[in-house]
């Protein structure tokens, strides 16, 4: 659970932060303008979104793998 957790949180904090840029500035969010401005802390920014999707591709592939499973023991 703490991993879906996780992802929630991390889902919902970057669609509230694009809506107050939106609402702020008209557009959204320019990517590499972000990057360049974060300078070298930008790798830990990618990093740390990169090992989010995992954890979300994990968690998925875990979840459908398990029903695969619950199905073949009910025997449909």
């Amino acid at each position: 659970m703490l991993g879906w957790g996780a992802v929630i949180i991390w889902f919902s904090a970057n669609i509230l932060s694009q809506a107050a840029f939106i609402g702020m500035h008209g557009v959204p969010y320019d990517a590499t303008n972000l990057l360049t401005a974060l300078g070298s802390w930008s790798w830990v920014i990618v990093v740390a979104e990169l090992l989010i999707w995992a954890i979300a591709g994990l968690l998925i592939f875990n979840k459908i793998r398990n029903k695969k499973q619950v199905i073949r023991e009910i025997g449909f």
